[in-house]
């Protein structure tokens, strides 16, 4: 229903017929390099999952490869960003020594990563567009909005980062939250508990300054490739006659990136179609750009480059490795049996059974 009235909505804010034509007189040849671009940006998030996961076991970036296209298919064909359980899941059916919970606690962390790394390229971009006076035909109450949702935005991503860093490096966090599944009944407790430990065991990269720091660096490429994408995909349609030299399209095009990106964060709709293309649009807009042309790149950009191609992708490696998203969003069942003390010994840096030790797969 999102996505129906989001796409209505640019529909209406746009005329059909200019439209149209600037989706049928684009150079279509662009889109090659960006979508092989697109694949190059997973393989560098498949070295910064390598890196969230170390800590629990050794596993290729050629391993979790197809398990991020997998998950990003999932993402874009499920409600309620799916795709991450799927990630999840089927990371913990290929690599036995980490737990569905710590799955999911490596790609909180990712998460929050991409959130922090789009903020500081915005950081860098708006000013740059600023200094340039694009945003001159913006309205002070668009300008105003814009500043309070990116207040508000930053505030929420330090709130989790302290969250998450609490937990991975204080034990009185880590008993608050073991102590908080105390108001669950009894037959859920003991799996909850469980569940809080693979959770806090996920989030071993975020024990130390240097590894936040590394995480950070490790999430530039992925979001600069994506990046790149766009830019390429702009020259198809000859946004870069908008602008008056190659840096404030980049800088435009950066910006669009991160804005497009942080709404589709909040999983409104699936695969994120329709708040994507109006905040991407109306980013454009507010630059300068005609209404049509803005509209008509958003979604090729968004559909073709972004969303199409992985989707393909994810269901040939479903079908390669005879797998079904129904088995891969059901979670496995988990025993009960010695779950605290499991647990516990996992917080106390002692491997579980069947575990290597943290240090052995990687000291920072």
């Amino acid at each position: 229903m999102v996505s129906v009235v989001a796409l209505g909505l640019l529909v209406l804010l746009v005329d059909r017929r200019e439209l149209a034509e600037a989706l049928l007189t684009a150079n279509y040849w662009y889109l090659a390099p960006a979508i092989a671009l697109y694949f190059l940006g997973q393989w560098f998030r498949a070295l910064r999952w390598q890196y969230l996961l170390a800590p629990i076991t050794r596993v290729s970036a050629g391993r979790l490869y197809p398990v991020i296209i997998i998950g990003y298919m999932a993402n874009n064909v499920l409600p309620a960003r799916l795709g991450e359980l799927v990630r999840a899941v089927y990371l913990s059916q290929r690599e036995k020594e980490v737990s569905v919970p710590a799955s999911i606690a490596t790609l909180s962390v990712e998460r929050l990563y991409d959130g922090l790394t789009l903020l500081a390229m915005g950081a860098v971009a708006a000013p740059i567009l600023l200094a340039a006076g694009l945003f001159s035909e913006a309205s002070l109450a668009y300008q105003s909005t814009a500043v309070i949702l990116m207040v508000g935005v930053i505030g929420s991503f330090v709130v989790a980062l302290l969250a998450l860093t609490a937990l991975a490096t204080s034990r009185r966090a880590v008993d608050w939250l073991i102590a908080a599944t105390a108001i669950l009944p009894a037959r859920f407790r003991s799996m909850a508990v469980e569940v809080a430990h693979g959770f806090v065991e996920g989030l071993a990269t975020l024990n130390s300054p240097r590894k936040h720091a590394i995480l950070f660096l490790g999430s530039l490429p992925v979001w600069l490739a994506e990046a790149g994408v766009y830019l390429i995909v702009a020259y198809s349609f000859n946004l870069d006659a908008w602008f008056g030299s190659f840096w404030l399209l980049a800088a435009a095009i950066l910006l669009v990136t991160v804005t497009s990106n942080l709404v589709t964060a909040v999983p409104a709709s699936i695969g994120g179609i329709g708040p994507f293309e109006v905040v991407a649009q109306q980013t454009l807009v507010a630059l300068g750009i005609g209404a049509a042309a803005a509209a008509a790149y958003t979604v090729a950009v968004h559909l073709i480059a972004l969303w199409l191609p992985v989707n393909i992708a994810g269901l040939a490696l479903l079908f390669w490795h005879n797998l079904s998203l129904r088995r891969l969003t059901a979670l496995p069942e988990t025993g009960t049996e010695s779950t605290s003390d499991a647990g516990a010994a996992s917080i106390a840096g002692q491997p579980r059974a069947g575990q290597p030790r943290r240090g052995a797969a990687q000291d920072d």
